[in-house]
């Protein structure tokens, strides 16, 4: 995982308590964004939204949760560009080009 991304969890190490702090830049300042491990799943018993490669890994699952929490739903997560994601998470400027 980028150091970059690894930057944004402030919570580095599981915990009892199942609570991650976060920060996403928002208009360029670091925002903080508190989530819980709770996750949703489907009657499959597998994470309803984002998925981790290794089963272990719950990073990518904190990751969105902490975006949809920012955004309030996950239904206003929904398609978008790149560019908007990487502003939030690096805290860069981005566009998008069509081709």
């Amino acid at each position: 995982m980028p150091q970059n991304i690894i930057d944004r969890f402030e919570t580095k190490q599981p915990n009892k308590a199942g609570i991650y702090l976060m920060t996403l830049f928002v208009n360029g300042i670091l925002t903080p964004v508190v989530v819980d491990d709770w996750i949703p799943v489907t009657r499959s018993n597998r994470p309803a939204f984002a998925s981790c490669k290794h089963d272990q890994e719950i990073w990518v699952i904190l990751l969105e949760k902490a975006w949809a929490k920012l955004h309030k739903t996950y239904a206003r997560t929904e398609g978008g560009l790149p560019s908007f994601a990487t502003i939030h998470l690096l805290g860069t400027p981005a566009s998008s080009y069509y081709h």
